[in-house]
Order: C-alpha cells, then structure tokens, then sequence
C-alpha cells in the first residue's frame, strides 16, 4: 500500500469510482485499494447532460479548498478526449495557478483523432503538466514524438485481482464475452453481422455475452430483428460480481475494436485465463501477441473476425494453452505492479 506520507499529498480526478460506468472509473476504483488515504475530486457521472453539468459545477467548488490546502502537492488528473478533455483543462489550469504540480494520466484510445481536430489547444494544455501518464509504449511514442511532451511516463492499466471458478463453464458451447461501449468503434455490431451472416454455422456451437452501456436499443432491436436469441445475450451493464460471473463463465473475449488505449476488458479476460481475438489498434499489440495469447485481426474484417472466431470455437487445446499464455501476460498489470509505478512517478514529483 502507499504510504500516508505520499498519499495525502495527491488529489485524484476523474468520473465517479464507486458505481464506475467505463476503464476510467474502474481503474481509478482500483488505485483506492492501493492509497493509504484518498482524496478523489468526481468530475463526471453518467446521466443526463444536466446532471453531468451539475456534477462537474459541484466539482469545481470542491476543488477549491484543495487547492488552498498546503497539503496537496500533486493533482493526478484521469482524462480522455472531447468533454472530458475540456473539464480536465479547466482544472489543470486551476491547478498550475495553485501551484500545484499536475499528472494528466491519458486513457483515451481516440486521442489522436481529437488531437488532429484540436492542434493548438491540447498541446497547449498537455505542456504545462508536470507530467503525462501514458497507458503503452505506443502512446509515450505519441505524446514524446507528435506532442512533444517531455516527461511522459508508462504507468499499465490496472485490474484487481482475478476471482476464479470456472465449474460452471458450458462445456459444449465456447462462450465469447464482449465487456464495453455499444458502439460502431468497439466493434460489437461488426460482431452482430458476422453472427448473422454465418448464423447457420454458428448457432449451438458458440454463444457470445454481451455487458455494457451504450446503443442498447440499437442493440437489442438488432438481435431480436434478425432472431439471434438463441446465441446473443444482452447482460445490460454489469457491476464487479456479476462481470466476475461472466469471465468465469466465459472461454474468450473478444473486442473488435477500431481504436483503444490498453483495454481494460482483454486484461481483466487474461487474468481469467481467457485468450482474447482483437485487433491491431492502439496498445492492444504491446499485451496481444497472434497465436500465443490470442488472436490479433483488423479492424473492420468480417472475415478475418469470423475465422478468428471459429478457430476459437474449433481449437479447445489451442484455446487453452492461449489462455495460460494470456495470463502471464497480464501480471504486470496487478495491483502490487502497478503500485510500484506510482510510488515511483509520486516520488520523483514530491
């Protein structure tokens, strides 16, 4: 655990941790199981655009008398793109003129896409903190290359410690687990149509769960409109026990991405013994390697996705032995790992 000593002098942002709604939210619910005390600054909550509003107004007055406190040293901003990136500013801003000193740990997997739409002003803001936290190899390269940041540092993507129990495991069917955002630049409806283009093929051999927020309408009419019952289920979004219960039950995840930080989701299967099939985006290539922990395909290719698929459905052994693969892979990302990280980067600023 990190000591009082550093803890009480660090501020933590980010979206709501105690009911987290995105990796965000949980990765920061995780670090409070690391921090001997913590203080945590919610910027964000999922609802309406009033209460978002609220929310963060709500924030700012409580942020106040942070930085009034001679205590705190560091903020440690967790941020992505577009609103959140506007809200983060504002407070990295506000910290600076408090003298503060400034982290701004980046999750955003289409931080390049903002960062091509918004050329002055990220930049801009990135270059007054103190420090910037990047999830991979991939993204230090980014911020220290195209950004020109100069003290970037890699801090993994955290998940707690795996709660296994696969008795309940289906041993005629290979369960696929998709754990994230309904939307296009996930991939989950590339997915839906590979499922229905091979409907025939698949069906009783394969059955694939899927938990999260989002396009769920969407979702659901699709499933229900081209009678996919019997091999999608809808779960909603899933608290901590039940998406316990899911990676148990499950053989694989799978996330057909168009872009990424380091997803939470293939971590949290890996250290469940769960290969992954994703795809060659973001940081994903640094924890994925093609055929020894999973299956690495491109976004967008159906086919590739369906074989990528069946070769799961029709390889026990092989998926196994990936899974094994998959969880050595993943034990840089536990708890007592990354807590070293941040002792490391706290100290340094301290």
């Amino acid at each position: 655990m990190i000591t009082k000593e550093i803890t009480d002098r660090i501020l933590l942002v980010g979206p709501d941790y105690k009911s987290p709604k995105g990796g965000i939210g949980m990765v920061t619910k995780t670090y409070m199981h690391l921090f001997s005390s913590f203080n945590y600054l919610t910027t964000q909550k999922e609802g309406s655009s009033i209460l978002k509003i609220c929310v963060f107004l709500k924030a700012l007055l409580k942020l106040l008398p942070f930085l009034l406190s001679s205590k705190i040293k560091i903020v440690h901003v967790h941020g992505s793109s577009d609103g959140s990136f506007v809200r983060k500013s504002l407070i990295i801003l506000l910290s600076k003129l408090a003298g503060k000193k400034v982290i701004y740990h980046i999750h955003s997997g289409g931080f390049k896409t903002y960062v091509a739409k918004h050329t002055k002003v990220v930049p801009f803001i990135m270059k007054k903190c103190n420090c910037i936290v990047a999830l991979s190899e991939y993204w230090k390269q980014f911020f220290e290359t195209d950004l020109h940041c100069r003290n970037v540092a890699v801090v993994h993507n955290i998940m707690d410690y795996p709660r296994e129990d696969h008795s309940s495991r289906n041993a005629t069917l290979c369960t696929f687990l998709f754990l994230g955002k309904i939307c296009d630049h996930k991939g989950v409806f590339d997915l839906l149509d590979v499922i229905n283009s091979h409907f025939s093929s698949l069906n009783g051999k394969m059955r694939l769960f899927i938990a999260g927020i989002g396009e769920t309408e969407r979702l659901t009419k699709y499933v229900e409109n081209q009678h996919l019952e019997s091999i999608v289920k809808y779960m909603g979004w899933v608290d901590d026990e039940a998406k316990c219960q899911l990676l148990n039950l499950s053989d694989v995840v799978i996330l057909p991405s168009y872009y990424e930080g380091v997803p939470i989701c293939i971590l949290e299967g890996f250290s469940y013994h769960l290969p992954a099939i994703s795809t060659c985006v973001g940081g994903i290539p640094e924890i994925l390697e093609d055929g020894k922990n999973g299956i690495m395909i491109t976004p967008g290719d159906k086919n590739a996705l369906y074989h990528a698929v069946c070769q799961m459905i029709n390889s026990p052994s092989k998926r196994m032995k990936m899974g094994e693969n998959a969880f050595q892979t993943c034990r840089n990302h536990l708890p007592d790992q990354v807590e070293e990280s941040l002792k490391l980067l706290y100290s340094k600023l301290l």
